[in-house]
């Protein structure tokens, strides 16, 4: 965890930290499925094409939904946010 203060809780986070983001689904507190993204690479990918960016997290959004109640649970879950849901 960086080393914020109260003096320095608003200033910009120093450009050597590497700052991630852990998309992470989970039954009964149980997890099921995770993935990491550096939000370095996540810039550049921004970059590039943000509409590709957009849809393939709402695919994860959508492929959880779409999972709930659907035999597998875990696997038909993978399956759907390698394939599309």
């Amino acid at each position: 965890m960086p080393d914020v203060g109260l003096t320095t809780a608003n200033e910009p986070l120093d450009p050597n930290y590497r700052v991630i983001i852990k998309y992470s689904v989970e039954v009964e507190g149980l997890p099921v499925y995770n993935e990491t993204y550096d939000v370095a690479k996540l810039t550049e990918e921004l970059k590039q094409d943000e509409s590709v960016v957009r849809d393939l997290w709402f695919r994860r959004l959508k492929c959880v939904v779409a999972a709930r109640h659907q035999p597998s649970f875990s696997a038909t879950l993978t399956k759907g946010l390698a394939d599309g849901c």
